[in-house]
């Protein structure tokens, strides 16, 4: 794990590569959604990373914006924030949370919603806290999974029935609220199901490009990739877990960028990025390559 110091003196030793490589979110001019200086998104990616460390599941949620609204989710897993939810509107969810875990009298305190959870969710995002929760989760060793959103999960539960779908993910839900509890549907890795999870990805090309732009999943998967992780597929989820220490140890903002930029993150690069992320989802290049064509 990184210290304060040599985390600001990593992000800092890159900070005109993601002000060059990242334009479209306006760094020099406070941000898109934020407004801000720089060292205020450095101190907010900071936090984000602290608080990943303490994630007492030790797994994060990737996916679609609307899983930090979708109130099973949350209440399993919490939300990664470092200066209040990134939505107002989820504000009330929270606090409905937070009421419903104080409910029973003997349980003793709640344990917080928002702070160091599995679920991105914060003020003042942007790139540099968006990669620190990727290099968190790598230096801890932890897993991440994709989670899917509404409209996603009723196109995956097409294939395997909506009330299964629903009665296994409801024991999914309840298995991740105990720590040190197993998943209920373990990975079941093969070809067949790895077709199921390819063709589900090309009828739901948004998940990963959208009106010619790679969506925030990409650079996620690319970071994994790096970072030495391996897909692991299941009939109800889509898990990764670390395969390879020495490349987590290295994880780095450098190596990071540096990576994205080979592969024309930058520049919107479709069929290089595309191709990277099939390599390492499905091991062959050329599985998704006609996603955001």
């Amino acid at each position: 794990m990184l210290t304060k110091e040599q985390f600001f003196r990593d992000v800092m030793d890159v900070v005109p590569q993601y002000e060059d490589d990242n334009a479209w979110f306006r760094f020099e001019r406070g941000g898109i959604w934020d407004k801000g200086h720089m060292i205020q998104f450095i101190l907010m990616a900071w936090r984000c990373y602290q608080g990943v460390t303490r994630n007492a599941l030790q797994t994060i949620l990737l996916g679609d914006t609307k899983i930090r609204s979708d109130s099973q989710l949350v209440m399993s897993f919490g939300l990664a924030s470092a200066g209040g939810v990134q939505e107002d509107k989820d504000r009330e969810m929270v606090q409905k949370l937070m009421d419903e875990r104080r409910r029973p009298a003997t349980a003793g305190p709640a344990t917080d919603v928002v702070g160091p959870g599995g679920i991105l969710s914060t003020k003042m995002w942007s790139p540099i806290l968006n990669d620190a929760l990727i290099i968190a989760g790598a230096h801890g060793r932890q897993d991440f999974l994709f989670a899917l959103n509404e409209d996603e999960r009723q196109d995956w539960g097409l294939h395997i029935g909506a009330a299964e779908f629903d009665k296994r993910r409801a024991v999914f839900g309840e298995a991740v609220k105990r720590p040190g509890a197993p998943p209920a549907s373990p990975p079941a890795p093969g070809a067949k199901m790895k077709e199921r999870w390819a063709s589900f990805f090309r009828r739901n090309p948004r998940i990963f490009w959208d009106r010619g732009n790679p969506r925030v999943f990409v650079r996620e998967l690319i970071g994994l990739k790096f970072f030495g992780y391996s897909p692991e597929f299941s009939d109800l989820q889509l898990g990764f877990a670390c395969t390879n220490s020495g490349a987590a140890n290295v994880a780095s903002f450098r190596t990071y960028l540096q990576g994205l930029r080979a592969l024309g993150f930058h520049s919107r690069d479709r069929l290089a990025l595309m191709g990277a992320v099939s390599e390492f989802l499905f091991e062959d290049g050329a599985v998704l390559q006609g996603i955001g064509a």
